[in-house]
């Protein structure tokens, strides 16, 4: 038992050391620089430090694709769990610095990063581990062929990386893929790679489940406010009142006053914008809005932060700080190299 606690406690100390760190480490000391006024009224505004530290969390889905392509390609075993998680907390600490300089940032948006945080490094620790070892050897005794639910699981990994870009991960129906995996013909190809494999994926797919239901719940206690408010000018009126996604408020600041959804249907209207030939004026408030662009890793821009594709090896995601005004003609300068912005 003394065993046990020991090392439970030394678990819960790596788990947490990262959260120590960002807190007394990453926070810049500088004032923040004063109100700018804006088009939008003050209900609509959303802190500027917000579009910065939003990013920690899309790594996460980010990862997932990652992991998604990975085990399609090779197998789950050859993901890089390790950096998935050290790419998390880096990106956390300079994006923390970055904003802290922008503004105050709230206790419920620090608290949020350190859980999901603690819960992607705990869930990483766990699978890389099992895959590393256990999943890699019944792998290699199954040989190239993929059982039923190697397809299932890979099925399930691409469906979860696909369903987060737009709702949260605690809504995604994992009971339905525990049942579709246990639906699969048990024993064929390898009967040691489908027993390991159902008793891994069951594992992961309950324990998520169950851990979905608390976070639904403290999510459900204060929801996310699900649609954003921007200013767009030299888009036609009828576009804006043909497109489902948009709900126009009006004329302002000789342009239009819309409405959106956010994530990734957000980034997917600014794209419509650009492709319009229109721009983006302001965006809650704000005329400055993080991005990513994918790029050659070799590319010596400078940026916010920097991370390598495991999905696409040579390629890395850039996050780049840019003015509004400016945002449509980036979105036609890269094209598809443009991947997403990040709303606050």
């Amino acid at each position: 038992m003394r065993w046990l606690l020991g090392m439970a406690l030394l678990a819960l100390g790596l788990l947490l050391a990262p959260v120590a760190r960002n807190e007394l480490a990453c926070t810049a000391s500088a004032a923040p620089p004063p109100p700018r006024a804006a088009l939008l009224p003050a209900e609509f505004h959303r802190p500027l430090a917000n579009t910065l530290l939003t990013y920690p969390e899309w790594s996460i889905v980010h990862a997932y694709e990652d992991f998604a392509a990975v085990t399609r390609r090779s197998g789950e075993a050859d993901f890089d769990y390790v950096g998935v998680v050290t790419g998390y907390w880096r990106s956390l600490c300079s994006l923390t610095h970055e904003a802290s300089r922008l503004g105050p940032i709230g206790g419920d948006v620090r608290a949020m990063l350190a859980i999901i945080g603690v819960s992607f490094t705990a869930e990483m620790a766990v699978k890389g581990a099992w895959e590393s070892t256990i999943g890699r050897l019944t792998a290699w005794w199954r040989g190239p062929e993929p059982t039923p639910e190697d397809q299932l699981a890979l099925a399930v990994a691409e469906e979860y990386a696909a369903f987060l870009q737009q709702t949260p991960w605690y809504q995604f129906p994992f009971l339905g893929a525990m049942r579709r995996l246990w639906a699969q013909p048990l024993g064929q190809v390898s009967w040691v790679r489908s027993v390991e494999r159902r008793l891994a994926l069951s594992m992961e797919y309950g324990g998520k489940a169950i851990y979905a239901v608390g976070i639904g719940a403290m999510a459900g206690a204060a929801p996310a406010a699900l649609t954003i408010n921007s200013v767009v000018r030299a888009v036609p009126d009828a576009m804006l009142a043909a497109d489902p996604a948009v709900t126009p408020r009006g004329p302002l600041g000789g342009g239009a006053w819309v409405q959106t959804p956010r994530y990734r249907a957000f980034t997917d209207f600014l794209r419509r914008v650009a492709a319009a030939g229109g721009d983006v004026v302001e965006i809650a408030g704000q005329d400055r809005i993080l991005v990513t662009v994918i790029l050659p890793e070799s590319d010596g821009r400078a940026a916010l932060l920097h991370a390598p594709l495991q999905a696409r090896p040579g390629q890395a995601r850039f996050g780049l700080l840019v003015r509004v005004d400016e945002l449509a003609g980036l979105l036609r300068t890269l094209g598809p190299a443009f991947e997403h912005a990040y709303d606050y």
